[in-house]
């Protein structure tokens, strides 16, 4: 048996025996489940307001925007500045803006372009907000655990996506389809809750980055990405796959209505499925603890995710559907999370925050953006065939970067 085969594995969800992560932990997935139940009301008021995808694209343009000019900055902020307290007061302005909106929704006096300027607000808060909580994982965890918490962090988001759509569509349900100002009240009620329990976590040890001004901290970070060829690999991958891939969530409204014939309820449940899959992907990855071929399983996950992102374009039914998107989430958070802890691990504490505000960039920003090519191919040749395509396009960044994906280990 080998030194690595006799290593001690960490203990089976080990992150979660940390006090600090595990309430970083359940707030975040709180605060994330109530921004997807907004997000079903949100995108459904949106197509039933203008009856085109050009419109889910601009909201989602909206969101984009913000996040892929400022979260260098908002990275640079929070190598500097307690991550806490930022994270905390950014919790509030959130919160205060999806009050106003569920205000002006109950009022009936909500238009498209209010909804994407929410979306902007987002985006501006997201935008100083993510790279202050990807930085913070490492500091809540041992080293052998990372890998763990990091998957874990992941699926909150995703977590959300499974318990926010659902719950969505039991409100809506009881409360009626037309009553979304519920959803958005909700949401600004979890992002209060997020504040409090970030308030409970205390001191939590950080290493300053040096009183540097502030283009010569941007441009550290980026030459240390610059010069680490796995990362910057990393980056291809996640950009690709965020613009061509996830971009299909956008257009779920359209897919809801137009293709499989359901409703706001359907939609609700739509959203959900990735969940289910998500749910199972974060145990087998918090139970496995570490990996040691993290380019290996990048690669697979990438594969898969293709195929059934492919798979779900061409589905006519809404059982398939539901099945296919359950696996798809499998897919997504088994590839985020590995991708994450490779990105994690190579950074230093005192750049860890700029080097995941091009994380950030990446994997939320730029989603948004290619939210609105896809929409606008969407409405040109339909959303089966333009999600179908960005499937094509990941598989093949995927096959062309094989090689030195495999050199991760």
């Amino acid at each position: 048996m080998s030194a690595a085969d006799g290593a001690v594995r960490p203990p089976r969800f080990g992150a979660l025996r940390h006090r600090k992560f595990a309430i970083f932990w359940i707030g975040l997935l709180i605060s994330h489940t109530g921004t997807w139940m907004q997000a079903v009301g949100q995108g459904w008021l949106v197509y039933q307001l203008t009856n085109t995808p050009v419109w889910l694209g601009l909201t989602s343009l909206a969101f984009a925007l913000p996040m892929i000019v400022l979260p260098l900055f908002g990275g640079a902020l929070a190598d500097r500045v307690n991550r806490i307290h930022l994270m905390r007061r950014l919790q509030l302005v959130a919160a205060a803006a999806a009050l106003v909106l569920a205000g002006a929704t109950y009022l009936g006096v909500t238009q498209a372009w209010h909804l994407a300027t929410f979306s902007l607000i987002q985006g501006l808060v997201l935008a100083f907000d993510g790279p202050a909580r990807h930085a913070t994982v490492p500091q809540l965890v041992d080293r052998e655990n990372l890998l763990g918490a990091v998957s874990l962090f992941q699926s909150t988001y995703q977590l959300g996506g499974f318990f926010g759509p659902a719950l969505a569509g039991v409100v809506l349900g009881l409360l009626g389809a037309d009553r979304v100002y519920a959803l958005f009240g909700i949401n600004a009620l979890t992002f209060l809750l997020f504040a409090g329990m970030l308030s409970m976590l205390g001191d939590v040890p950080q290493e300053r980055a040096a009183a540097v001004p502030l283009v010569g901290s941007l441009a550290g970070g980026l030459q240390f990405v610059w010069n680490h060829t796995p990362l910057r690999t990393l980056l291809v991958l996640v950009t690709v796959a965020g613009m061509f891939g996830r971009s299909y969530l956008a257009l779920m409204p359209v897919f809801a209505r137009d293709v499989l014939r359901t409703d706001a309820r359907g939609l609700g449940f739509l959203t959900a499925a990735p969940g289910i899959g998500v749910v199972a992907g974060t145990a087998v990855l918090s139970a496995v603890g570490g990996l040691r071929h993290h380019g290996r399983v990048i690669v697979a996950a990438a594969v898969l995710f293709a195929i059934l992102l492919a798979a779900f374009a061409v589905s006519r039914f809404l059982v398939l559907s539901l099945g296919v998107l359950a696996l798809l989430g499998f897919a997504t958070v088994t590839l985020v999370a590995t991708m994450s802890a490779a990105m994690q691990t190579a950074a230093p504490d005192a750049l860890r925050g700029r080097v995941m505000s091009l994380w950030a960039i990446a994997n939320v920003g730029l989603p948004s953006m290619g939210a609105m090519l896809t929409a606008s191919v969407a409405a040109a040749v339909g959303a089966p065939l333009a999600v179908a395509a960005g499937a094509a396009i990941v598989l093949l960044a995927t096959v062309a970067l094989g090689r030195r994906l495999h050199e991760l280990g």
